[in-house]
């Protein structure tokens, strides 16, 4: 009789753990659908990017890291539950100019990125479908060019501010497939020139693996379209994996591989994330 109780409350715990677990998060959108209970999500970030272009025989190789972005959340549970955010971080970027094996120049920066601050309102939040309309603010502390090489589009140049407004949506497809998208208008005022204009769409569909559902692949298509000074559209695959920690997938591990899909994106790249909810 003790036994049966024991496998029933087990059963019991089990099921609930299951049932109450988080779900995977994509790599590069953020997930639509908000938290109330565990209000605060932490992304660490790791990037690395490279690209290389030739012409008239002379070789242009540039490379960006990010070590790390750090990027925290807190949502308020209101009547329209509200996300804010911050995110900040350090960038290596090194460029070399060579005709065959003959190095030309070279250069090297290090410093941080722009800081950025976001605003969400959770418009839609029901069990199959996310809606969130959010701002985001890009403010200048990058001061050398090197720093922007390679990283997401709109390249926005030193010393430049941005504005960014959209909405975020997720919704399932069955049982283990989650589709993630953000899409909206974005301007960026550099030291320099005109304003930039430009148009992102960032998709990423999570497949959610196992009994426990805390092993998922991931498939990203990011697309920003830029439509001042010939910058072009970017645009860029990438196919990756999540691993949750725990029970509860409250901690996750996410790797990328971005590759680029025209000439105007960065060739190839990796990243890795660490995310926790608490």
């Amino acid at each position: 009789m003790k036994k049966s109780v024991l496998m029933l409350l087990a059963m019991i715990v089990l099921g609930t753990n299951a049932v109450n677990a988080t779900a995977l998060r994509p790599l590069n959108v953020q997930n639509a659908k908000m938290d109330t209970e565990n209000q605060n999500e932490l992304r660490i970030n790791f990037d690395w990017f490279r690209d290389g272009v030739e012409a008239g025989g002379v070789d242009v190789r540039s490379n960006s890291f990010t070590m790390p972005r750090i990027d925290i959340r807190h949502t308020f549970d209101t009547e329209i539950p509200t996300r804010v955010g911050i995110n900040i971080g350090m960038g290596v970027g090194f460029a070399e100019v060579a005709v065959g094996d003959t190095e030309l120049a070279e250069g090297l920066a290090l410093g941080f990125q722009n800081m950025g601050l976001t605003l969400e309102a959770g418009v839609v939040q029901e069990e199959d479908l996310s809606i969130a309309l959010y701002i985001n603010q890009h403010f200048p502390f990058v001061h050398n060019n090197l720093l922007l090489a390679n990283t997401y589009r709109p390249i926005y140049g030193a010393n430049a501010y941005g504005f960014q407004t959209g909405a975020e949506f997720q919704f399932n497809l069955g049982d283990n497939l989650t589709w993630h998208g953000d899409v909206g208008y974005r301007f960026d005022v550099p030291e320099a020139g005109e304003v930039q204009n430009s148009l992102v769409y960032y998709n990423e569909a999570v497949l959610s693996m196992g009994d426990d559902k805390n092993v998922g692949l991931s498939l990203g298509l990011l697309g920003n379209s830029v439509y001042n000074d010939n910058i072009g559209t970017d645009l860029r695959l990438v196919p990756g994996i999540i691993v949750g920690m725990g029970d509860d997938n409250k901690k996750q591990l996410r790797v990328g591989l971005p590759i680029g899909m025209n000439s105007d994106s960065a060739d190839i790249g990796v990243q890795a994330s660490y995310f926790s909810l608490f």
